[in-house]
């Protein structure tokens, strides 16, 4: 019924024309009445979180950005590693030539460890206790 100014009072005053939000072209047709509402909020609220658990996922999983990281430093270690046990190898394959086949080596190594002598040679021993040691 309308009072005296001309209005209805049981009408409820129509509301200001808000500009509607662009639909997605990637959303239109996917999901029916998508940005009215509740399903608009609750699509968009579950779209950010897959975006947070894809980034977490990226950044910190077992093939993410920080393992690969970690990953890349314990390569060149084991590059440095490799290296090294190479190099050891090769001395090692060298030491076990000369043994077999130089007559110079093979005479050092049987003077040092099983302490023979030439020979003719005369061998001095010292104790601690005549050479003043500690």
């Amino acid at each position: 019924m309308p009072n005296s100014s001309g209005t209805n009072r049981r009408r409820k005053p129509a509301r200001p024309k808000v500009e509607a939000r662009k639909t997605p072209r990637f959303l239109r047709g996917v999901i029916p009445d998508y940005g009215s509402g509740t399903p608009a909020r609750v699509v968009g609220i579950l779209a950010w979180a897959i975006a947070l658990w894809f980034l977490v996922a990226v950044v910190m999983g077992d093939t993410g950005f920080f393992a690969i990281l970690r990953l890349r430093g314990m390569r060149s270690d084991l590059e440095d590693e490799i290296n090294v046990l190479e190099e050891v190898r090769a001395a090692t394959i060298q030491r076990r030539d000369n043994l077999e086949s130089d007559p110079r080596t093979i005479e050092k190594v049987a003077r040092e460890k099983c302490g023979m002598i030439k020979d003719g040679e005369i061998v001095y021993r010292l104790s601690e206790k005549a050479t003043g040691g500690e």
